[in-house]
């Protein structure tokens, strides 16, 4: 370009401005977009902000109804828990002639899938009793 050439400014300089405030305290001087308030990187851009509604504040659901109730279900559950292992251990091995792990199995449901496995995959120690016993005559 020529030193000589003259920039027509104007139009550029009489454009409304942005306004919005910096990082550094003062405001943006960039032009705002035609029929916006602020500049393509203060919000002006199409599709720019925040969506309507309340969109924002629905990112992971955990304080919904239904996960607050099963959290107080799954709470309650380990209070009881905790209340069956507490009686376990205060009783001396075996209650009423039963091992403990019966007295664990009472309190389960009938169809729980660990009941199941307990049945079909007795702890090793009721194992090796069962071995002793088929070999000795």
């Amino acid at each position: 370009m020529s030193a000589n050439h003259i920039r027509n400014t104007s139009a550029m300089s009489a454009s409304p401005r942005c306004g919005a405030d910096t990082r550094g305290g003062s405001a943006c001087r960039a032009p705002a977009l035609r029929g916006k308030l602020r500049c393509r990187m203060h919000g002006g851009a199409a599709g720019s902000g925040a969506p309507w509604g309340n969109r924002n504040a629905q990112k992971h659901g955990a304080f919904t109804q239904e996960q607050i109730a099963e959290r107080r279900a799954i709470r309650a559950l380990l209070d009881e828990t905790k209340k069956l292992l507490v009686e376990m251990k205060s009783t001396p091995g075996r209650r009423s002639g039963r091992p403990q792990n019966e007295l664990l199995m009472d309190h389960m449901e009938p169809n729980d899938p660990f009941l199941d496995h307990r049945r079909r995959h007795p702890p090793l120690a009721e194992r090796r009793v069962k071995r002793s016993r088929m070999t000795m005559p």
